[in-house]
């Protein structure tokens, strides 16, 4: 029996932090994971970020406001970059950020962190922008890359369908 239980606490041991437990259980509290040359700085716009972003840029940012702790846990998900996220406070707003790494890992007063794998039960893969807009070789990509500047691809767009409608999810973080 002794054997078995040093197999299962082996097997725990080995699993890396954070993943020994299901949501909320595999939050990190009192930690948080600076920059450490490790911020993923990303399209954050597409998943509905707006506010409080890296120079007001969420279209090339590592951190948005968010009004719940779900939203980091489902954004990083959805980065295929992005191994870690992290929620605190910055400025008097609660925010998200997102790490390739966890270098810069320390403890942090009333921080939280996670591993990519720490998500609510049933978290899939967000969409860019809102996904009732897109068919026939019109996509986010397409329509809403930065390339095309503040207002997007003019081609996308007609009486029905505009930026800020297929720009953003449906959904607020």
């Amino acid at each position: 029996m002794a054997g078995l239980w040093a197999a299962l606490l082996g097997s725990l041991c080995a699993l890396p932090r954070g993943a020994a437990a299901e949501w909320p259980g595999c939050q990190e509290q009192n930690t948080v994971i600076r920059n450490a040359g490790q911020a993923l700085f990303t399209n954050l716009q597409g998943y509905g970020a707006t506010i409080g972003c890296f120079l007001d840029d969420c279209m090339s940012s590592d951190k948005f406001v968010a009004s719940e702790i779900d939203s980091c846990a489902k954004v990083c998900f959805s980065l295929p970059e992005c191994q870690h996220w992290v929620w605190g406070t910055e400025e008097g707003e609660q925010k998200c950020w997102f790490r390739t790494g966890d270098a810069g890992r320390e403890a942090g007063e009333g921080w939280v962190s996670g591993a990519k794998g720490c998500h609510p039960p049933g978290t899939q893969v967000m969409p860019m922008g809102n996904m009732e807009c897109w068919a026939e070789g019109f996509g986010y990509n397409e329509c809403c890359d930065a390339k095309y500047g503040p207002n997007g691809n003019a081609q996308c767009w007609d009486g029905v369908y505009n930026y800020d409608r297929c720009c953003f999810p449906k959904e607020e973080l």
